[in-house]
């Protein structure tokens, strides 16, 4: 793909939460639909400051390998993501940790690959590595692939449920599914069993 900005449509899809806010400047945080019913500090997503190549390189080194061209693409306009209260969460880079809510970081990337090498071995010898979760009604794992593909894997099994092209793919993939279950308020109008039945069931190429 040779888009120019192949974060574009991902942002257009979440922009239906936005209000009208831009969520074009990558070089802030960008807090999308607040949900006080939640608590001060809930949004329904929440994209980082993108990351510079010296910061990539780091992920390159937690991993042990080379970040694939789009994966890269996308660390360069969000540190990671957490979209739909949280359920797709894509990990980031993470040099300082803290335990104030008001302090907005992403999932660690290192603590998902701590354990990933012993707890999938078959997965990590094809090259692959975490990059984040899928939550429903258990916590599926979302892995990358040297060649930008990304698979989400069970998170009993390690079973392949779906398979993408890249992370852009995912993520549109998958708002384009959530969006039925979430108003434009932000409120949850879904119940997760129905959302747990779509992702073992309908789409991606599993």
């Amino acid at each position: 793909m040779t888009d120019e900005n192949p974060a574009k449509m991902m942002l257009e899809m979440l922009a239906r939460w936005s209000g009208g806010q831009s969520l074009n400047d990558n070089r802030k945080v960008r807090l999308i639909c607040h949900q006080p019913q939640n608590g001060a500090y809930a949004y329904l997503h929440r994209l980082y400051a993108g990351l510079s190549r010296e910061e990539i390189a780091e992920i390159e080194a937690i991993v042990g390998q080379p970040i694939p061209p789009r994966l890269f693409n996308f660390y360069r306009e969000t540190n990671g993501v957490r979209l739909f209260e949280g359920q797709v969460s894509v990990s980031g880079f993470v040099r300082d940790f803290s335990r104030d809510p008001a302090r907005e970081i992403p999932i660690s990337i290192e603590q998902d690959n701590c354990v990933f090498a012993a707890m999938r071995p078959e997965w990590y010898g094809q090259g692959y590595f975490r990059v984040g979760s899928v939550s429903v009604l258990r916590q599926d794992e979302i892995i990358c692939g040297r060649d930008d593909q990304l698979a989400v894997i069970h998170g009993q099994t390690g079973e392949a449920l779906r398979h993408y092209e890249d992370i852009f793919d995912f993520l549109e993939s998958f708002t384009r599914e959530m969006a039925h279950f979430w108003a434009i308020d932000g409120d949850f109008i879904g119940d997760l069993e129905s959302i747990d039945q779509l992702l073992l069931g309908v789409g991606g190429t599993a």
